[in-house]
């Protein structure tokens, strides 16, 4: 028993050390009104509560109130993804200390959102810690018409919820071979049998044969948005948009149209690999891939994301259902770009003998990488022995007469190191972020020509053209038609009169160094402006004097 108890004070104590400089809902508002206070370049305001009454802040670095394009980095939408949080929290600290961002400031605006589900915050620092993904709204998340009625058990008292594994002939699970803490599916094929059950830990409270499908955890967020919602599944909500974190963003999102692009920091990465394009779903009658312009703006995304900021090696997460980065492409036209911010990195394999031994797989076999083996090699080689409880073997009430043990991954360390692993991160984003920032569409007009045709008759002829290296919004917007379109416009001064032309020209996206020609007849003399560009590019005012 002391034993235990001794090894149940080392584990907790490590890892409270790892995780106690992540901050809690009340310091994250403390530390975003300290920058507000400390640099003009920095507001602060508030875009809607969460269910459970917190503020969702927003942060605004801009060198003035004027609408310039932007980007929108959000972070914190999934409760289990905490590391994004502080990610954006350190990203913001590290731009508002560097000279060099007044330049940007001055033509663009940075959004930052830096937790979007400020209630699961608080939820990761319960004294019972199990990873939830959801806000504070009270959810029957079996659908049987009773909220909570079978929640977790913490059945061997070490402050967190993990897995149970039971010896049981009907199980589908066996110990890896290449590590017999971690649990892998048995696969007939390799003549595997399964030997143990894998279950949540806890006990059937309700007596249906399940464990712990009852605990009332909220709605995930990230599964709450209005593309491709998840209908009916656990954590999406009753409905789309139902919880009011989703609307606040929505509206934010939707109401700033000079927002270019969007970041996030989240469960899901289309950074390190392009999205490819898929002629099919590109076509189909309910847009479900990248159009083929937008698929060429984000590889040169990807290219400044691995190459120029060095990001390499990042794992593939694809989207999934109801979440925000597939939200504002699909459905608010904007481009969308989501990564976790951090993983471990790889482990450099020493070329000697003792690899030169090592069995390579055969031909045609896929060399399979366990990321949950990887992840205690990480821990391992930085010294943190605090991320598996070990298995132990307990008396459960529901399987009396078998073998029963407790253990698993420590809640939320896969996805959240210790933020000192997360600086090299930052400052390898902070990069992305100024090259992305610097790649944005930037709209330039030739001089325009005048030719006087008569004594008060005037040809005026202009080229726009766009000589930033990404589009001047995504193709997609010109299909939700939920964007500002590239506008051309002349305005008259006094006697001046339209002979021939139009007042203004709308057109779709502009792509890289792609030009456009306009051209109108004025009689009249005097100063004509010519205005031209959209919200995500900024609008460029030309004076032309017809004498």
């Amino acid at each position: 028993m002391r034993k235990h108890l001794l090894l149940f004070f080392i584990l907790m104590f490590g890892f409270l050390q790892a995780q106690d400089d992540y901050l809690t809902y009340e310091n994250l508002s403390k530390r975003l009104k300290e920058f507000e206070s400390k640099s003009k370049s920095c507001s602060l305001k508030s875009i809607g509560k969460s269910i459970g009454g917190k503020d969702i802040w927003l942060v605004t670095l801009s060198s003035s109130e004027k609408p310039k394009p932007a980007l929108l980095i959000t972070a914190g939408i999934d409760g289990k993804h905490q590391a994004g949080t502080q990610i954006t929290l350190k990203l913001i600290d590290q731009l508002l200390n560097d000279a060099s961002l007044s330049k940007l400031l001055a033509e663009k605006t940075l959004y930052f959102v830096p937790s979007v589900n400020p209630d699961a915050m608080e939820a990761y620092f319960n004294k019972l810690k199990f990873e939830r993904s959801g806000n504070a709204t009270k959810t029957d998340d079996d659908r049987d018409g009773k909220i909570g009625e079978d929640g977790f058990e913490d059945l061997n008292q070490d402050g967190f919820i993990t897995h149970v594994r039971i010896e049981d002939v009907t199980g589908n699970y066996i110990e890896s071979p290449d590590d017999a803490r971690i649990l892998i599916k048995a696969d007939p094929s390799k003549n595997q049998v399964g030997k143990y059950r894998l279950l949540s830990e806890g006990i059937d409270n309700d007596k249906d044969g399940k464990f712990n499908e009852d605990a009332s955890e909220g709605v995930n967020i990230d599964k709450n948005f209005t593309f491709d919602h998840a209908v009916f599944e656990k954590g999406s909500g009753v409905y789309v948009a139902s919880e009011p974190e989703t609307r606040a963003l929505l509206d934010f999102l939707y109401l700033n149209q000079n927002i270019f692009g969007v970041l996030t920091f989240g469960m899901n990465n289309n950074l390190s690999e392009a999205p490819k394009f898929d002629s099919k779903s590109a076509g189909s009658r309910i847009i479900k891939g990248w159009l083929e312009n937008d698929v060429k703006a984000a590889e040169h995304v990807s290219k400044l994301y691995t190459e120029k900021a060095a990001i390499k090696d990042g794992p593939k997460l694809p989207m999934t259902k109801g979440n925000f980065a597939q939200t504002a492409y699909y459905h608010a036209g904007k481009f969308s770009f989501s990564t976790p911010g951090w993983w471990m990195e790889k482990e450099e394999v020493k070329k000697d003998s003792t690899e030169a031994k090592t069995e390579k797989p055969k031909k045609g076999e896929k060399s399979e990488v366990n990321p949950e083996i990887e992840f205690l090699k990480w821990a391992e080689r930085n010294q943190l022995n605090n991320v598996f409880v070990n298995w132990t073997t307990i008396k459960h009430p529901d399987f009396p007469n078998q073998k029963a043990e407790v253990g698993g991954f420590v809640p939320y360390g896969m996805n959240n190191p210790p933020t000192k692993f997360l600086d090299d991160s930052v400052s390898k984003h902070k990069l992305f972020l100024e090259e992305l920032m610097n790649a944005m569409p930037k709209i330039e007009t030739s001089i325009p020509l005048v030719e006087k045709l008569d004594n008060n008759l005037f040809r005026i002829t202009i080229k726009v053209v766009n000589k930033g290296m990404l589009p001047t919004y995504a193709e997609i917007g010109d299909k939700v038609r939920f964007v500002s379109r590239m506008k051309t416009e002349i305005k008259l001064s006094g006697n001046q009169k339209m002979v021939s032309g139009r007042k203004y020209f709308l057109r779709n996206a502009l792509q890289p160094d792609e030009s456009e020609e306009y051209s109108w007849l004025v009689s009249g003399s005097g100063t004509a402006t010519i205005s031209t560009g959209c919200a995500t590019t900024g609008i460029k005012e030309i004076k032309v004097e017809l004498k």
